[in-house]
This record gives structure tokens, sequence and C-alpha cells, in this order.
């Protein structure tokens, strides 16, 4: 009884005997070289691989990606109401202000210095006259005409408290004569509610004597003697 024999199977060794090329994987090239035609085995290489950075990792920026959410939604201002790009000069401040307060503060001045200079005014009038008064009331004793200067440049209530005769009497003990000038060392005017006050105070020079005299004059409109002293 004969045994089965089993199939012969070919021998790689054998020339003349090339296996079936492998399909490349996905990705890999075949190698240039020989072609089953030509008996040589193709053979088969990896794809090189993308070159490694050099240095440190680089990273994209946040919100620089290619899916980043804008910024600048459209319809929305990129800059702020009222603000300004930078690198830009910011917006002239209108001067229209600037000169309305210069111009109150120039009114204002303008306003004091003419107060001023009417005060002063007044005051100087009102100083020369006083200083007019005097003389002309001193000139009066100085002559002899004392009755004249009673009724004229005293007060009514200096005249209530001073009767004509005593006053009379007391500038005749003086014993004035045309050697006596009046010397004024001081001399000043308040002016409050409308009542004007000056005062005086000197002495009077006479030849071998001299007298104290002190004047206060007051009134609204025409300046009246309220207080007088004549002392040797």
């Amino acid at each position: 009884m004969s045994n089965p024999q089993e199939p012969s199977q070919p021998n790689n060794s054998q020339s003349g005997y090339n296996p079936p090329p492998v399909p490349p994987a996905p990705g890999y090239a075949p190698q240039s070289g020989g072609t089953p035609e030509s008996g040589v085995s193709p053979q088969w290489q990896q794809p090189p691989s993308p070159a490694a950075p050099q240095g440190n990792p680089q990273y994209a920026s946040p919100g620089h990606g290619p899916y980043a959410p804008n910024p600048n939604p459209q319809g929305e201002n990129p800059y702020p109401q009222g603000g300004y790009q930078y690198g830009q000069q910011p917006p002239k401040k209108s001067r229209k202000v600037l000169w309305i307060v210069l111009s109150i503060v120039a009114g204002v001045i303008v306003l004091a210095v003419v107060g001023v200079l009417i005060l002063v005014n007044l005051v100087g009038n009102a100083t020369a006259k006083a200083r007019s008064l005097a003389d002309e009331f001193t000139n009066l004793v100085v002559q002899g005409e004392t009755e004249r200067a009673y009724d004229n440049y005293l007060s009514q209530p200096l005249k209530d408290q001073l009767d004509k005769q005593s006053f009379l009497d007391g500038i005749a003990s003086l014993d004035l004569d045309s050697s006596c000038k009046p010397n004024y060392n001081s001399v000043s005017v308040n002016s409050e509610n409308g009542n004007n006050e000056a005062d005086l105070a000197g002495t009077l020079h006479c030849d071998g004597k001299a007298i104290e005299l002190h004047y206060i004059f007051e009134g609204s409109n025409d300046l009246k003697i309220s207080s007088i002293l004549l002392r040797p």
C-alpha cells in the first residue's frame, strides 16, 4: 500500500524564484531599486519625519489662532467714545472757557480799581474840604470874628451844649493875634452809612506861644464842627 505524498513545497533557495512583492503601508513610498521583473525585491523605506524645531517650542498667542474670537465685532467702535488713538495728538480743548474766565477776572480787577479810585477821590475831596473848613474857622477866630465863626461853623448839637457867650469868652481868653498860624499834624476822614467825619489835630503857633487845637467835623453834605478844643 503506497503512502500519500505531500505536495512539494517550492524551494526558496532555488534560482528563479521570487516571492510576490508586499504592498507598502500607507504613507510609505517604494525605494528605487529592483522590480519584480528584474528578480530583485523592492525595498520600502519610512518617509522622513518632520524636522523638530530647535530651541524652545513655539506656542501660538491666545486669541491669534485660526479660530480666535474677533476682538471688535462688527458694528462696534474699536476705540472708546471720546478717546483717541495712540500716536495721535489729543484734541485741543476749546479756549472759549479760558477767555470767559479771563474776561471775568479782568472785569473784576477793573471794577476793583475803579472802586478804589472813587474811594480815594472821595476821601481826598473830604480831606481837602475838612482842611479848608478848619482854616476858615481858625482865621475867623484869630481875626476876632468869633460870633460869625460860632454861627456858621458849629453844629447844632454842639451849640446846644455850648452857648455863644461861653464860646466868645473862651476864645477871648486865648489872646490870639494875627501872628497865629494853624499847623495840622493829623488829618483823617471816615465815611460810614452816608455820614462823613473829619478829624484834624495840630497846633496854633503864635508869637511866643503854641496852642493845641483839635477839630472834629461831621455831616452828610455840609460838614460842621461837632467837637472843638483850643488849649494853651
